[in-house]
């Protein structure tokens, strides 16, 4: 069945990123964006009015829960609006593209030849906003680590690492539950990729013994947002 599922951002670039990573990643088969638009809404006691820009993806809704797990990661208002609406009717040829543009993602979402644990940084490590929203009951382990040769940047929202000849990055090592890599190692990709990221195997030392462990870690993609250098390597400990 197809399923148009809207939000809103008060930004047309944010609008443009959040379209774009949703497309890209096959959780959508389009995204139509419009605005701006007025808004008036109760926060915080107050009625606030503002300025947004909105964004319709065309989806399914085997494909629905994937991309609200999207947007609540990429988007960065505290409660963004999700609202999403099943087509009682659709033509018969466009629901065929629909659902054939957000299946070419499922191919991807099996387990990794090389099973390895994530190293993470930011938004995912215990104790912060993402960890139990996302990865509560796929975990297995988890064990502070860092990663040596690398630098750490804050982004809007995202902290992102850059490789470098000097720095440290403090993070957790997370080892999936057994019989969850493979929904993991997809729902990770999902989240990561789309907003900034590319996914590469390095080294990191895991604090308690000091073992090399070989970890997927999630860099900065060469047109990531990047903000100013988070000078600790710790996330937790930014300004």
């Amino acid at each position: 069945m197809i399923v148009t599922v809207r939000t809103t951002t008060d930004a047309r670039a944010k609008a443009d990123a959040l379209a774009r990573g949703a497309v890209e990643a096959r959780l959508a088969a389009c995204a139509r964006i419009s605005g701006p638009v007025t808004s008036v809404y109760h926060w915080q006691g107050a009625i606030e009015t503002s300025q947004e820009w909105e964004v319709v993806f065309k989806t399914t809704e085997a494909r629905y829960p994937a991309l609200e797990a999207h947007l609540l990661a990429a988007h960065d208002y505290e409660t963004p609006e999700i609202l999403a609406t099943r087509v009682t009717r659709a033509g018969e040829e466009y629901a065929r593209w629909v659902e054939r543009e957000t299946a070419a993602a499922l191919e991807t979402e099996g387990p990794a030849d090389d099973e390895r644990p994530f190293f993470v940084y930011g938004t995912l490590r215990p104790g912060a906003y993402n960890h139990d929203r996302f990865l509560a009951g796929r975990i297995g382990a988890e064990a502070d680590a860092v990663l040596h040769g690398a630098v750490l940047y804050d982004g809007p929202g995202y902290p992102y690492v850059v490789p470098a000849e000097a720095g440290r990055v403090a993070g957790t090592l997370l080892t999936p539950a057994p019989g969850t890599y493979g929904e993991l190692f997809g729902l990770l990709d999902r989240l990561e990729l789309p907003v900034g990221y590319e996914r590469v195997a390095m080294d990191v030392v895991r604090v308690r013994d000091g073992a090399r462990v070989s970890a997927w870690v999630f860099l900065a993609a060469p047109d990531a947002p990047l903000g100013p250098v988070i000078e600790s390597g710790d996330w937790f400990d930014r300004p």
